[in-house]
């Protein structure tokens, strides 16, 4: 192996580096310069044929599109709550039991945050201003709204991470679910001890973090229950929801009785229900997932399988659409609502997609035209997995999760680091005689704890509760905070896998 390709290999990751952290470029603007610098090195050093590069880059767009349909409809779904009340009812009905703040903190951080977060809303929107309303300051406010989920974003998103990494990687969807969700247990518990560094009380926060990590423990034990025996797809949400009902019944009194609040619920069931019925009922399951599935093969390596009826993205729609008519909303604000989400959300979905062609550049790096020969010394996951054998040996467990957390810190997206680094723990795993499986669950997880990390995060959370200008507080606390779980989880893979 050629230490000058080994070298190169690692010029992407480089030059994102350089150009987030020292001329502060947007997502979007990382997803262009990162996608044309691989590809002309993937055509100059890795001798890889144009016809490769353009239908690997088309393949990536078509890979994430499931990811890019759930983000979409969960910016849309997460504003018509904000713009009609329906998030504030529920709050306010949600909190009216519990008087003491910590449980109320931890209710919003832990519980909702995981809760929409598993339901594919985008939780920083709406549990940044929930924190600010019951005290916390907002650079906290902004910060917790991030830390909350981050320990357990690998099986949320009602599955689609989960999804995407099996449509990269070809390993098994229930396996790599399950095992992100055991090694979510201790990424949380990470996450629970951030929690006190963000409230009004840090004081408090240490005295009690037996509660917090408990609460952790409990969210994270539930979503691996779930995902074990009900399915990835719901296991964020039952963990939220789970936690939410013990500090109900923990609190003071129970919720105000409201009818009302079955019409605000409506939504989430629209979502949770189907879901649910998909992954545990096998006829269900066999008939969503294999017989009313459709299959596209850009490249003919590899098939991407789209499973529409057992996916979040069609239910989201439905639950979108059911709000619509609940919640009385009018046609004209319904355009409106509309032409935010796009405004909101379309460099995202640009951006996101962009990482995915990327990353698929790179994985078919050093393949002939038509995909039927690969010459594995020019291709960038084989060599980068090559050299980490070499010059790591069987100490590279250790840095995967390091590496999930350059990825969604450099780009703002767990899903960036999927592409980029997901083939490579293949091909690192049959090098070194480990599970696939696990190494490609600690990369998500990895990229999980870089949300907490990332400025493209924090940049959305922190208009929600008044902290615009304290984004690099909360970075001067976060990034190393990070960068020291992301270790931690390299010694539990390490021990685990090895």
């Amino acid at each position: 192996m050629s230490l000058s390709l080994f070298l190169l290999c690692w010029t992407p990751v480089v030059l994102l580096s350089v150009l987030a952290v020292f001329f502060q470029r947007s997502a979007l603007e990382l997803a262009i310069y990162g996608l044309l610098y691989v590809a002309v090195l993937a055509s100059l050093a890795f001798q890889t044929p144009l016809s490769v590069i353009l239908l690997a880059a088309a393949d990536g767009f078509v890979t994430t599109a499931p990811l890019l349909a759930v983000v979409f409809l969960g910016i849309l779904f997460s504003q018509l709550l904000v713009a009609t009340g329906s998030l504030k009812r529920l709050v306010a009905w949600l909190l009216s039991g519990l008087d003491r703040s910590l449980p109320r903190h931890l209710l919003i951080t832990l519980g909702l945050g995981n809760f929409f977060e598993g339901a594919s809303i985008i939780a920083e929107p709406m549990v940044a201003p929930m924190l600010h309303t019951t005290g916390v300051r907002p650079a906290g406010a902004a910060a917790l709204s991030i830390i909350g989920y981050s320990g357990l974003m690998s099986v949320e998103m009602a599955g689609i991470i989960i999804t995407v990494l099996a449509l990269v990687t070809g390993l098994p969807f229930y396996d790599l679910g399950v095992a992100a969700a055991w090694l979510s247990i201790p990424a949380t518990l990470l996450m629970g001890l951030c929690i006190p560094f963000f409230l009004p009380d840090p004081g408090e926060g240490w005295r009690r973090l037996p509660l917090i990590l408990g609460c952790a423990l409990l969210v994270s034990g539930a979503a691996l229950a779930a995902a074990v025996w009900l399915g990835v797809a719901i296991s964020g949400m039952v963990g939220g929801l789970v936690l939410v009902g013990v500090l109900l019944w923990r609190g003071e009194r129970p919720p105000a009785r409201d009818s009302r609040i079955l019409i605000d619920l409506a939504p989430f069931a629209v979502i949770l229900v189907p879901l649910l019925l998909v992954n545990t009922v096998p006829w269900l399951q066999e008939l969503t997932m294999r017989r009313l599935s459709f299959t596209i093969s850009l490249i003919p390596i590899h098939a991407i399988t789209f499973t529409p009826l057992f996916s979040a993205y069609l239910y989201l729609f439905l639950a979108l659409l059911l709000a619509f008519r609940l919640l009385q909303v009018t046609p004209e604000q319904r355009r409106l609502l509309w032409l935010v989400g796009v405004a909101k959300g379309w460099r995202a979905l640009v951006a996101m997609g962009l990482f995915g062609a990327m990353g698929q550049v790179i994985a078919y790096s050093g393949y002939e035209v038509g995909f039927g020969r690969l010459d594995q010394a020019h291709n960038i996951p084989w060599v980068l997995a090559a050299g980490l054998k070499l010059y790591t040996g069987s100490l590279y467990p250790l840095f995967v999760p390091l590496l999930g957390w350059v990825g969604t810190f450099l780009t703002g997206y767990g899903v960036a680091s999927l592409m980029l680094f997901g083939e490579l723990q293949v091909q690192a795993a049959a090098l070194l005689g480990v599970s696939a499986t696990m190494l490609a669950a600690g990369l998500t997880v990895g990229a999980s704890i870089g949300s907490i990390s990332s400025p493209f995060k924090i940049a959305i959370a922190t208009p929600m509760c008044g902290a615009v200008g304290q984004e690099g507080w909360i970075l001067r606390l976060t990034i190393p905070l990070g960068i020291l779980a992301s270790l931690v989880m390299g010694v539990v893979l390490w021990v685990v896998s090895g």
